[in-house]
């Protein structure tokens, strides 16, 4: 005989209590007289009306705090256009920096700087082109690149191979260095396939700062009415069809033309290079 089975002996037909289940009973809701039952639902509207009005007050703060190419103070990563504020400098005030990120494979069919006043006391630089950490080996690629206009207390250009190099600048002194070399090939970018084109003018900023993070590239970067009132250029890691400075632009911080303001290193490779540059004492204020 099974276990069931002798339990099934055992208790025959006897009756096994079961508790039975205490009772519930739901309370009623009463809200009183009239006057309770306003003064309930005006509690209810006030709290609603200040939870509405304090989503307002956050949607409209982070409206308000967003940046939107090309406002200054911020970091672009293009072609994104929302932009993130940048950090205040050292000494504890904003910046108006212009900052560009160009993540690798980016590609724009045009970058344009028209009618930018620049300058900060305390930076170094004012323009400037370079590499992220632990960027070793990107290049910007720049079909064509020309300056019209602009101005800056200094220039220093290094690690960058130009195909057609042309300079017309006023300079209070200059140093060329670059290397002729027949290699040096030609850009050619006309695809417009994921691009996009983007223009900063018509304001101030404390620098304009180009960072790769990768190789990216530039159908047409033009420059116009630029002008710097303290720190130089300083451009690295470009690749460009052609670059043409014209008369117009003038660089010097009134050392006197027996001081270079105007350096392109060897490290500058070019293919075809006309030098029309013009020493003359210049101080760019």
């Amino acid at each position: 005989m099974s276990l069931f089975e002798k339990l099934a002996h055992m208790i025959g037909n006897r009756k096994v209590p079961v508790p039975a289940m205490p009772g519930f009973s739901v309370p009623g809701i009463s809200f009183g007289s009239k006057s309770t039952l306003k003064i309930i639902f005006f509690t209810v509207f006030v709290a609603a009306a200040a939870v509405g009005t304090g989503m307002y007050f956050t949607v409209r703060d982070v409206v308000h705090s967003s940046w939107d190419w090309p406002k200054a103070g911020a970091e672009y990563s293009l072609p994104q256009t929302m932009g993130h504020k940048l950090e205040p400098y050292e000494d504890g005030s904003e910046s108006q920096t212009l900052k560009i990120n160009l993540a690798d494979g980016t590609r724009l069919s045009s970058l344009t700087l028209n009618n930018l006043d620049l300058g900060k006391t305390g930076l170094t630089d004012c323009i400037e082109i370079t590499r992220a950490q632990g960027n070793s080996s990107g290049w910007l690629f720049v079909d064509n690149w020309t300056a019209t206009g602009v101005t800056a207390p200094s220039a220093d250009f290094g690690n960058a191979e130009i195909a057609n190099l042309s300079l017309a600048a006023y300079v209070d002194g200059h140093t060329i260095e670059a290397t002729i070399d027949s290699t040096i090939t030609d850009l050619d970018i006309q695809s417009t396939r994921g691009s996009g084109i983007f223009t900063a003018e018509n304001s101030v900023v404390d620098r304009v700062l180009i960072v790769l993070a990768g190789s990216a590239v530039i159908g047409t970067f033009a420059m116009t009415d630029v002008d710097c009132s303290v720190g130089g250029w300083n451009v690295d890691y470009v690749k460009a069809g052609s670059f043409t400075m014209d008369n117009t632009s003038k660089f010097g911080d009134g050392d006197g033309i027996d001081t270079a303001d105007f350096v392109v290193n060897s490290t500058v490779k070019t293919r075809s290079f006309t030098d029309n540059l013009v020493d003359t004492p210049i101080t760019v204020k």
